[in-house]
C-alpha cells in the first residue's frame, strides 16, 4: 500500500478535545493495550500529535496518525492498524505471524506473505495458526532470527482455512512494513530496525535449518532445478536433508542452470529492445511527455507479440530506469526530471540509426480498429432552432416552431424559398429582393442584399444550439458553442496553475480527466463544482500544463482543434 510514493492531502495537528476520541477508538481496536501504557502514549499534550490524510499510489484514502513525526497508527477501510514503530513498543497489540530472513527481502518488494513462507509454530505455543482468527484481522509479520514487526496488515483467509489449506495460499495482505513511504511521512527518517531478539517459542526450535536456499533446492530423488518463488515454494521442506545427490551431479546440475538462466536472460533482453523501438516507433497511443512508469506499461508491455510476456526482472537490467538510461545515454531518447524525483520521456531521437532500422511488417504492427475510431471521435454540429420569424421559410419542408435544423438544411431551404418566390434579383442574380414579408422581417429593409446577408440574417434571427456526439453518447446544448477554454492562473507563492473550463459540455467526464492528467504530468488535481459565472464544473492542474491538457483532448478525447483555447499560454522553449 506504501511502497510506492503517497501524496498528503492534509496535515492537521490533533486537537486537546478530540484527543479522547482517537484514544477510545485506539483503546476499542487494541484491547490489550493497558491502560495506564495508553496514557503515556496519547495524554502527553506536549507531544503534538498529527492526523495526515494521504492519497495512496492506487487513490486510497488513508489517515496516518503521526506523533512527534513518528507515525503511531493508520486506518485503512475503517480498520485500525498499528504502524511497526508502535509494535516495536507494545508486540502484543496484535496477533503476529513469523517468517524465515529470506521471506523479507520479498515483501519489501510488494509481495504477500504466503502460507508456505509460515515458519509452523508447535501445537502448544499458542499463537495465531493455532488460534480462532477471524479473515481481515490485523497481524503482524516478523522473523524467526527478530521478533521485531517487520510488516502489518490484514489476514487473508480465517486460522480454520489457514489449518485446511494444505499449506498453501495467502496468509497475510501486508499494508505497510519497515522501509516503506509511510515510514518516512511527515520527513522523518526510518532510522533502523531493532533486534529484540528470537521469538520464545522458537528457542527450543531449530526451524531455519531445515529453510532451503532462496536461490534453488533439489527435489529428493531427482536432478531437476526447482526455481523458488515466494508466492509459491518458500516454506519449511523437511525433506530436503534426505537429498542424496553426490559432488559431480551437483556440479553439472549447477553449470545446467547457469546456462539456462543465461540464455534466458539474453532472449529477455531481446524481447526488451524489441518492445522499447516498436513501442517509440509503431506506437499509436504514443504523448509525450510520459513518465517511465507509464511508458513501460502503457506502451513497452502491449507490443510485446504474441504469446510472449516481457518480465523486465529477468532481463540483465533488472529494472527499466537502467535501460532507459541507457537508450538516453545512446541518443534515442530524452529523459527530464519533470518534478523533485518524477522522470519522464520527452523525446523520440526518429534519426537515430537504431530508430531507422528497425522495421516491423505492416502486419505486426499495432492497428486501430477504423470503426471503434470512428465511433471515439468527437462531432459537433452547430444547428438552429426555428422560430416563428423565420417559420415560412422552413414550413414547405415540414419543419415546426422548435424543431432544430443544421447550417447546411437552412441554406438551402432558403434557397428554395427564394427561388420559389422570385426573391432572386433579375439584373444580378447575386442579389436577393425583399418582396416577401419573411424576407422584409428578416433583412429589415426593402432593399436588395446580398445571398450570404440573407443566410446570416436568417440564423440570427434563430436560437443557437448545437450537438456533441462522442461515441455512444450524445448531448445537446442550447446557445453557441462554447470552446474548452485553458487559462493560468498563480496562486500562493508564485506558483502557476493550468485552469480547463467547459469540458464537460463535450462529454467529458471530468474526474476521468483529472486523473489523466494525474498520471501523465504527477501533478494534482481539483475540481471546482461550476465557479460564478461558468457553466461546467472547472478542473485545475498544479503547473503550467497546457501543452499536456491539449495534447490530451485532441489525441485521447478526439476534440476538434478549433474547440480548443489557450494553446498560446503554453510556456515558451527555452532557447
Amino acid at each position: 500500500m506504501f511502497k510506492k510514493p503517497v501524496r498528503i492531502k492534509s496535515n492537521n495537528q490533533v486537537k486537546g478535545s478530540e484527543r479522547k476520541g482517537i484514544k477510545d477508538t485506539f483503546s476499542k481496536s487494541f484491547p490489550t493495550i493497558v491502560e495506564s501504557e495508553l496514557n503515556t502514549l496519547l495524554n502527553n499534550k506536549k507531544d503534538p500529535l498529527n492526523c495526515i490524510k494521504l492519497v495512496t499510489h492506487s487513490e486510497e484514502i488513508v489517515q496516518v496518525y503521526v506523533l512527534q513525526k513518528q507515525p503511531l497508527f493508520f486506518t485503512v477501510h475503517n480498520n485500525v492498524f498499528p504502524t511497526v514503530f508502535l509494535l516495536w513498543k507494545f508486540p502484543n497489540l496484535i496477533p503476529s505471524f513469523t517468517t524465515h530472513p529470506q521471506v523479507i527481502n520479498f515483501i519489501s518488494s510488494g509481495a504477500d506473505l504466503m502460507l508456505p513462507g509460515v515458519v509452523t509454530p508447535p501445537p502448544n505455543s499458542g499463537l495465531p495458526k493455532y488460534n480462532s482468527i477471524q479473515k481481515r484481522t490485523p497481524v503482524y509479520v516478523n522473523t524467526s532470527v527478530n521478533k521485531a514487526a517487520f510488516a502489518v496488515g490484514a489476514t487473508a483467509q480465517s486460522s480454520f482455512d489457514m489449518n485446511h489449506a494444505g499449506g498453501k495460499g495467502k496468509c497475510v495482505i501486508v499494508h505497510h512494513f519497515f522501509g516503506d513511504h509511510l515510514c518516512s511521512i511527515d520527513g522523518n527518517s526510518s532510522g533502523s530496525m531493532p533486534s529484540l531478539g528470537t521469538p520464545e517459542w522458537l528457542v527450543l526450535n531449530n526451524y531455519d535449518s531445515d529453510f532451503p536456499a532462496i536461490e534453488a533446492r533439489v527435489s529428493p530423488g531427482s536432478q531437476v532445478v526447482e526455481n523458488v518463488s515466494v508466492n509459491a515454494d518458500i516454506g519449511i521442506n523437511e525433506d530436503v536433508g534426505s537429498s542424496s545427490i553426490d559432488e559431480s551431479e551437483e556440479i553439472a546440475l549447477e553449470t545446467h542452470c547457469q546456462q539456462n538462466i543465461s540464455n534466458s536472460t539474453d532472449n529477455m533482453d531481446e524481447l526488451l529492445n524489441y518492445c522499447f523501438l516498436a513501442s517509440i516507433k509503431y506506437s499509436k497511443t504514443l504523448t509525450l511527455p510520459l513518465l517511465i512508469s507509464n511508458f513501460f506499461k502503457l506502451q513497452m508491455l502491449p507490443m510485446c507479440p504474441e504469446g510472449t510476456t516481457l518480465d523486465i526482472k529477468k532481463t540483465s537490467y533488472k529494472k527499466l530506469k537502467p535501460y532507459l538510461e541507457e537508450m538516453a545515454k545512446a541518443g534515442l531518447i530524452t529523459i527530464k526530471e519533470i518534478k523533485k524525483g518524477v522522470e519522464a520521456v520527452t523525446d523520440i531521437n526518429k534519426n537515430h540509426p537504431k530508430f531507422s532500422e528497425f522495421y516491423l511488417k505492416p502486419e505486426n504492427r499495432p492497428k486501430k480498429d477504423s470503426v471503434e475510431e470512428s465511433q471515439k471521435q468527437t462531432v459537433v454540429t452547430e444547428s438552429y432552432v426555428v422560430t416563428a420569424n423565420v417559420l415560412p421559410f422552413f414550413r414547405p419542408a415540414g419543419y415546426q416552431k422548435g424543431d432544430i435544423v443544421d447550417r447546411p438544411n437552412i441554406r438551402k431551404l432558403v434557397t428554395e424559398y427564394v427561388k420559389s418566390n422570385n426573391s432572386q434579383v433579375i439584373e444580378n442574380t447575386k442579389l436577393v429582393k425583399p418582396n416577401t414579408d419573411a424576407l422584409r422581417s428578416v433583412c429589415k429593409t426593402e432593399n436588395p442584399v446580398s445571398w450570404e446577408e440573407v443566410f446570416e440574417k436568417v440564423c440570427e434571427s434563430m436560437k443557437s444550439c448545437f450537438n456533441v456526439n462522442s461515441g455512444d453518447t450524445q448531448i445537446f446544448n442550447k446557445g453557441k458553442v462554447s470552446p474548452i477554454t485553458m487559462s493560468i492562473s498563480v496562486r500562493s507563492g508564485n506558483k502557476k496553475v493550468t485552469l480547463v473550463d467547459n469540458l464537460e459540455t463535450f462529454g467529458v467526464n471530468i474526474s476521468e480527466f483529472a486523473k489523466d492528467c494525474q498520471h501523465g504530468v504527477a501533478a494534482s488535481t481539483s475540481i471546482t463544482p461550476t465557479p460564478p459565472g461558468k457553466r461546467c464544473d472547472q478542473l485545475l492542474v498544479q503547473g503550467n500544463q497546457v501543452v499536456f491538457v491539449h495534447n490530451l483532448l485532441v489525441e485521447k478525447y478526439k476534440i476538434p482543434k478549433k474547440y480548443i483555447r489557450g494553446l498560446e499560454l503554453a510556456p515558451k522553449k527555452k532557447k
